[in-house]
């Protein structure tokens, strides 16, 4: 199977499609550490263990699409099996023309420019499939990394809160 979408350094898969057994479910979910998940939704803070990984993807599955961002070529086209925790993942529901998204970076990947790129590339995505016409993000304002991707990738502030999550808007 091919990758849903590239980047130059990035292989996009549907989530579901990576899904094969538990082990794959604990090794996608392997990517919720207390620094990755810190500025998630309280749901997604804790990572579920082992053996309810499964159950616990399914039905994160049920409400959004999610995306795994691997490194270029690192997944086995013959078997498709998912060997590590992936680089990153990026969420996103629609209704009615607007996407809500949020998306993560694995910590060993931090500051070297792959949240703009993954965020970039799943831009790109919902804009030539034609899937959304307005993207909202919230992103906590002391996570300072997100705050200047959204920015980097044109998204403008509509309100602000310090105290809560800052929402962002981009029009595709």
């Amino acid at each position: 199977m091919k990758p849903l979408l590239q980047t130059a350094r990035l292989d996009l898969y549907n989530c579901k499609s990576l899904i094969t057994s538990r082990n794959s479910a604990a090794i996608i979910t392997g990517i919720l550490t207390p620094d990755t998940a810190a500025f998630l939704p309280e749901d997604w803070q804790t990572r579920p263990d082992a053996n309810h990984a499964f159950d616990w993807l399914n039905n994160k599955l049920i409400e959004s699409e999610i995306y795994l961002a691997l490194p270029k070529g690192t997944i086995n086209q013959a078997s498709l099996k998912l060997q590590n925790v992936p680089l990153g993942l990026f969420i996103f529901h629609i209704e009615q023309s607007i996407a809500h998204i949020g998306y993560l970076i694995n910590e060993q990947y931090w500051h070297q420019g792959y949240g703009t790129e993954l965020l970039f590339g799943c831009l790109a995505y919902l804009r030539t499939q034609s899937l959304a016409k307005t993207v909202y993000a919230g992103v906590d304002p002391n996570n300072l990394g997100s705050v200047r991707t959204l920015e980097k990738c044109n998204f403008q502030i509509v309100s602000n809160d310090a105290q809560k999550n800052t929402f962002y808007t981009l029009h595709l």
